[in-house]
């Protein structure tokens, strides 16, 4: 029943993240804390589910990834990742719970805001410093996503680029996420099999469908509409926790 109500989970979280490029673990980790998996769990499943779902993205769009700008966010990602792997462990489960509900208001919030502020050219030192934000969520709750799509957004990068550095980053920051975590120590077995590659296959097909889907809706209503689900699941994420 747990996998019936994860596949649940991750498919509608597949076809919002197939849809915007961004929202999928914004969606998937309230959600599947709220079916019953552990944040371990989530966090595994979330990283595996991006790799495999931008890794694609990312080789049909590689001649327009800015690569100077994917690296500094990825340097500034590592040690981000390697100090919320360790400091994950310190924390009891239902606190990383409400942690992880507060995230995804704050996140969901901080997209709303963000329609209201004009573009700027970020500094290399506030690439650096989303990267360690970016890294330290990764490792400890895989919501890596929001301070990377916000500083891109201020950017003001053509849809193209956008899309195409968030799917070169998270590829490879989610790669080496899953590692740091490998490294620290032992992860529960009983999620690599059969859980993660039933929820794996059910994310690719959720994005693929929400690549599809998107051409049909209206962009700004939608992504008002997935905004307001972000910032109601968060918070009943908190109050349940």
């Amino acid at each position: 029943m747990l996998l019936f109500w994860g596949s649940v989970c991750i498919w509608v979280s597949s076809v919002v993240g197939g849809a915007t490029g961004f929202g999928a673990a914004l969606v998937a980790a309230p959600f599947m804390l709220l079916a019953g998996f552990s944040v371990e769990d989530v966090v595994i499943i979330n990283l595996v589910a991006g790799i495999v779902t931008r890794i694609g993205v990312s080789l049909r769009l590689w001649s327009h990834i800015s690569w100077r700008r994917v690296a500094l966010l990825v340097a500034g990602s590592l040690p981000g990742a390697w100090l919320g792997a360790l400091l994950a462990l310190a924390f009891p489960e239902h606190e990383l719970k409400r942690a992880v509900g507060i995230v995804v208001v704050v996140c969901g919030v901080g997209m709303a805001v963000m329609r209201l502020q004009k573009p700027y050219v970020p500094s290399t030192r506030a690439q650096v410093a989303a990267g360690f934000v970016s890294g330290y969520l990764s490792t400890t709750t895989s919501l890596n996503g929001p301070p990377i799509v916000l500083l891109l957004a201020r950017a003001g990068l053509p849809p193209l680029l956008f899309i195409a550095d968030l799917a070169a980053y998270f590829t490879v920051t989610n790669a080496l996420s899953l590692l740091i975590l490998l490294g620290r120590g032992p992860v529960p077995a009983d999620i690599f099999w059969p859980d993660l590659p039933v929820l794996v296959a059910v994310a690719m097909v959720g994005n693929f469908l929400g690549l599809r889907i998107v051409r049909k809706l209206p962009a700004h209503g939608f992504r008002t509409a997935v905004i307001g689900l972000v910032i109601f699941v968060g918070m009943l994420t908190v109050i349940v926790a």
